[in-house]
């Protein structure tokens, strides 16, 4: 399931860049490990939280699959619940997170079931 960019916002709280917030569809592949489902929440040339079920601790290195794009390597900064904070190995050019971005745009279909449960629009 993926979404278009609802925001952007500023660093703020010592992040090194500006944040679009997004919902992609991705995956995560610790090196040697199966890829883990999760969603992309916001997106910078630094880093990205993504939410899932993902196992992953403090410090682990992953591999950020996003279907079109090449996979990207991180590493897990911090973890509250299901939401993980991943900081990019080698930073993102900003084209790219506008790629991203736009991809996300591109594979929006009519909104459908975005305020409440299954069944209603």
């Amino acid at each position: 399931m993926t979404r278009a960019q609802l925001a952007i916002l500023p660093p703020s709280d010592g992040r090194k860049a500006e944040r679009r917030v997004v919902n992609l569809a991705a995956r995560l592949r610790e090196p040697g490990a199966r890829l883990i489902d999760v969603e992309l929440h916001n997106l910078s040339t630094s880093g990205f939280m993504a939410r899932g079920d993902a196992r992953l601790e403090v410090g682990d290195t992953i591999w950020l699959k996003i279907p079109g794009f090449s996979p990207e390597p991180a590493r897990v900064v911090w973890i509250e619940g299901d939401q993980i904070g991943f900081e990019f190995a080698t930073p993102l050019h900003p084209a790219t997170v506008e790629m991203l971005v736009a991809a996300g745009r591109r594979r929006t279909g009519p909104q459908k079931r975005i305020f409440g449960g299954p069944g209603r629009g």
